[in-house]
């Protein structure tokens, strides 16, 4: 198994692997392959986009992905995905995934990472070291 820095050629592969990921309880979700390649290009398009994937037997089984998130006095990371595909779920990817970025993080210079999770995933990211922010989540559907 191999951690590495993500690049445009593992586009396709990282689509893949989400897709698969969140085809699963609790997201139940069908992506189709045009989405999932356009929401990985969406993410690294980002300003200062920095991703990790984890490889074995050179097929890519999960990522994290996200970007720099500029603020006055520091930049926070943005975590816009992490995922593992169903059959290396709960062997600890995941937070190995995120153990990996925090390395990268530091030597960059970024000190905090913010994501976005649902009510499912709390425990994973309480147990990986974060913290519910006083922030809340806010959206509006448009008619």
């Amino acid at each position: 198994m191999e951690y590495r820095s993500v690049k445009e050629a593992d586009i396709s592969g990282l689509a893949d692997a989400m897709k698969r990921a969140y085809a699963e309880k609790p997201w139940n979700e069908k992506w189709s392959d045009e989405r999932a390649v356009r929401r990985i290009r969406a993410i690294m398009g980002n300003y200062n986009f920095f991703g990790r994937a984890v490889v074995c037997e050179n097929k890519i089984i999960g990522g994290v992905l996200g970007y720099a998130d500029p603020y006055a006095q520091e930049d926070f990371f943005f975590v816009s995905e992490l995922f593992v595909v169903p059959e290396w779920k709960r062997r600890g990817i995941g937070k190995a995934l995120l153990s990996n970025l925090e390395i990268h993080l530091k030597e960059r210079g970024i000190r905090t990472i913010q994501l976005t999770s649902i009510d499912d995933n709390k425990d994973f990211y309480t147990k990986a070291g974060f913290n519910v922010d006083c922030v809340s989540v806010m959206y509006r559907q448009l008619k």
